[in-house]
């Protein structure tokens, strides 16, 4: 599987605006023009889109969790896969490299995400990569970590 993880720039940042996710997702995620314009407002975010050989596929979104006063860990805010191309193990394997890439950076020991409620296939998506449940917080999302040395 040929799956890529690119830096977000101004040659391919058209290629995340065009991705499509369903009207129910929507309830779940940013869409990517969103979180793309949030990341210009902070230095820290680190925007990638996810490419199967040229073609744009997916987008994920990631920072230190400096906002929650956590300088060692890392967030995983956004994690897209185009409708078009959802179901193939583009996600899955996404997910693996960008562990991998975050692993690499050595002044951060854990990653974390969240789903929203009504999104719990999420749950056992990442528990499959280590992530364990640690909080629900008060926007009724589902706190899961992945601490590493």
């Amino acid at each position: 599987m040929d799956i890529t993880l690119k830096d977000i720039t101004k040659d391919n940042w058209l290629d995340m605006i065009d991705l499509e996710i369903s009207k129910e997702q929507e309830n779940f995620v940013a869409l990517p023009s969103e979180a793309i314009a949030a990341s210009k407002f902070y230095e820290h975010f680190i925007n990638k889109g996810i490419y199967l050989g040229k073609t744009p596929v997916g987008f994920i979104q990631y920072y230190p969790n400096l906002e929650e006063n956590k300088p060692k860990e890392i967030f995983i805010d956004q994690l897209i896969i185009d409708i078009h191309h959802q179901g193939k193990g583009y996600g899955t394997e996404a997910t693996r490299l960008v562990i991998s890439e975050i692993k690499a950076l050595k002044a951060f020991s854990s990653i974390s995400i969240c789903y929203v409620e009504g999104h719990d296939l999420m749950r056992p998506f990442f528990e499959r990569f280590g992530f364990n449940v640690v909080e629900q917080d008060e926007f009724d999302e589902t706190i899961m970590i992945l601490h590493y040395e």
